[in-house]
């Protein structure tokens, strides 16, 4: 193990480098001069608005490079961790750091924004960019330490100087690079098809503010949903493949119907909460309200249509996995190339959110065709029913939120954040209590739920 993780590493960094030369010594003035550009020909920014964000390009651009090369440093070691603790099927060390990595990069950036003075403010979210995968690596790098004692104790004769005296033919297992060439192509299809790349479609700085806002809104409030589920599958699939009980079909129904029970309801309150809660930050992001409500229902039916993809990956069913990342690429080339100059942003996030889409039905398919995997359609009308009750019950009370005025003060913003969360909070009471009445869960399931470690898990466990 040592030795395979000594190659990676090696072979990551000589990536890093090159990327880290090109960008200080080619790309650096080019990079920068285009973001200047960016801020200059953004009519929603006032002369006074631009002023500090071209200080900060002209005079700090090395701290922008910095942060990038950072990141890159950063994601490769967070990467490298988690996937450690997954193969150890550390699955409540993975979803706590997952978690924790979601979270950070938002509470840091609004700590920023608002304790620093606005001199600072710019430099402040792009040290909390930094900050947050800082904390969640340290997080990471202790949890694998902690079982690389715990192995070297159970292997007490394996010396490091032992384990790296190797040869990269030797390092490399079976199959080492069909797979990593598969990943990678997941990795820069993932990419495209996403709003990180969408945002090289958008018309100004300003549509791309937009665009970010409402994709980070979907992606933050999915990733609190989802994120206990992740760490969950490639283990269990594993197990049931090397045959440590239960079935695969099995596996993958409980799988589906604890993602339906979570995801169906919290993107239909996210899409009615959605104006509200932009309103919320400013009342500029209002119009991101519409980006919410597009990318919501494909973000999160593509999280539903990857247990699948998942299943496929463990059972190492590698050119289905490559022809669904081909179709993504098939899908959203065109849409990028057709939607957006006639429907602007709806259009950007169309392309992107239904390439993801198209490549989570193809894999679905592929699984029910060639593992026998069914889908829960019997579940899933309950837990539709329920969010229905759910929708009309919030739709009735977001009536009565008090309105918030355009002068809206901290204090203002605060307490209409708390009325949302009071209402998203019955509204989840309205949507269990009408789930139990169509039937609730299944008794596998509840034992599924059980083993997930969940907030309030104790409470919604007697709710279903």
């Amino acid at each position: 193990m040592l030795r395979l993780l000594t190659a990676i590493f090696g072979l990551q960094m000589l990536v890093l480098a090159v990327i880290g030369l090109g960008l200080a010594l080619i790309f650096r003035d080019g990079y920068l001069g285009y973001l200047q550009g960016l801020v200059l020909q953004d009519t929603s920014l006032s002369a006074a608005d631009q002023l500090p964000l071209l200080d900060l390009l002209a005079r700090g651009g090395w701290l922008v490079v910095g942060a990038i090369l950072a990141l890159l440093f950063l994601g490769i070691c967070y990467d490298m961790f988690m996937a450690y603790l997954n193969s150890f099927f550390k699955q409540r060390a993975w979803n706590s750091i997952a978690l924790a990595a979601g979270i950070l990069p938002q509470l840091l950036s609004v700590a920023a924004i608002l304790i620093l003075p606005d001199v600072w403010d710019i430099v402040g979210v792009l040290a909390a960019m930094v900050l947050a995968p800082t904390i969640a690596v340290a997080l990471a790098g202790w949890q694998v330490a902690r079982l690389w004692r715990e192995e070297n104790l159970r292997n007490a004769d394996v010396s490091f100087a032992h384990a790296t005296s190797w040869s990269l033919r030797a390092a490399l297992p079976s199959g080492f690079v069909r797979y990593s060439a598969v990943s990678f192509l997941m990795t820069a299809t993932d990419y495209i098809a996403s709003a990180g790349f969408a945002i090289y479609l958008a018309g100004d700085i300003g549509d791309v503010a937009l665009l970010s806002a409402g994709s980070a809104l979907a992606r933050m409030a999915l990733s609190y949903l989802y994120t206990p589920m992740v760490g969950v599958q490639v283990p269990l699939f594993t197990r049931v493949r090397q045959g440590e009980g239960g079935t695969l079909n099995g596996a993958y129904q409980s799988l589906v119907r604890l993602q339906l029970l979570l995801l169906i309801p919290g993107g239909a309150g996210l899409i009615l909460l959605a104006a509200p809660a932009l309103l919320v930050l400013s009342p500029q992001y209002l119009d991101a309200a519409v980006i919410v409500w597009i990318l919501v229902p494909a973000l999160f039916a593509e999280c539903l249509l990857t247990t699948a993809h998942n299943a496929l990956i463990v059972y190492e069913r590698l050119a289905i996995i490559v022809i669904s990342r081909l179709l993504t690429l098939a899908v959203v080339a065109p849409l990028a190339w057709l939607l957006p100059p006639q429907f602007g942003l709806v259009g950007v996030a169309l392309a992107f959110g239904l390439a993801r889409v198209a490549a989570g039905l193809w894999v679905t398919v592929s699984g029910m065709r060639l593992l026998g995997l069914r889908w829960p359609w019997l579940f899933s009308g309950r837990v539709l029913a329920a969010t229905v009750v759910m929708s009309l019950l919030i739709l009735a009370v977001r009536g009565l939120l008090p309105p918030l005025p355009d002068s809206a003060t901290l204090a203002d913003r605060l307490r209409e954040a708390l009325w949302l969360l009071g209402m998203s909070g019955l509204g989840a009471v309205g949507f269990f209590a009408a789930l139990r009445l169509f039937g609730g869960l299944d008794p596998q399931d509840k034992a599924q739920l059980a083993r997930l470690k969940l907030p309030l898990k104790k409470w919604l466990l007697r709710l279903v």
